[in-house]
Parts: structure tokens; C-alpha cells; sequence
């Protein structure tokens, strides 16, 4: 019985790896840091758990700190505009600048 799951195991990566999901898990990872970053310019910013005013801060960020996301999501809630930053602080993983309080790098 070990010998079949260990077969099947080997035989379903080489699937998934020549299906590309292997691949892309990897790719990801690696393409994170090719995403947008942006460098924060106020003496300090919050990071919105959603993109407007009047969301929870779980974050904050000051002068000079690098953030950014693989993805280079915006959006907007009245006259403020936001921007995608990556944050273990927010629920899922995604939090929200103000699109003034950083510029891109």
C-alpha cells in the first residue's frame, strides 16, 4: 500500500508539473516583488482593510517604508483614491493606501 501512494504521489506531481500548477505556485512567489511597490511619503499612513475612509486601520506605515502588492489594484471611495498593498494585518492578505500618501518605485 505505501508503495501506491508513494506512485501516485510522484505520478500526480509529474501531472501538476507539466500542467503548470506547480509552476505557477512558484511563479507567484517569485513574481511578488515584480508587482507594484510604492514608498510611503507621509510621516505615517494607515492601511485600510478596505479601500475607504471610514474602514478599519489595521495598519500603519511611515516615511520611507517599502509596501506594495503583486498586483497593481486601485480604487477609489469618493474623492480619496487607494492602492493594493499586501498585509498579513487585513482579513484577507489585501489592504488599501491612500494613493497621496505613497509614490511608485
Amino acid at each position: 500500500m505505501r508503495m501506491t501512494r508513494l506512485t501516485t504521489t510522484t505520478v500526480l506531481a509529474a501531472v501538476l508539473g507539466c500542467s503548470g500548477v506547480l509552476a505557477a505556485g512558484s511563479a507567484a512567489g517569485a513574481s511578488a516583488p515584480l508587482g507594484c511597490q510604492y514608498k510611503v511619503l507621509w510621516p505615517t499612513a494607515g492601511v485600510y482593510e478596505n479601500p475607504n475612509p471610514n474602514s478599519v486601520v489595521v495598519k500603519t506605515k511611515h516615511a520611507g517604508d517599502i509596501v506594495g502588492a503583486s498586483t497593481c489594484e486601485g480604487a477609489a471611495y469618493n474623492e480619496y483614491g487607494y492602492v493594493l498593498v499586501a498585509t498579513d494585518a487585513a482579513a484577507d492578505g489585501r489592504g488599501w493606501m491612500r494613493v497621496e500618501a505613497v509614490v511608485q518605485i
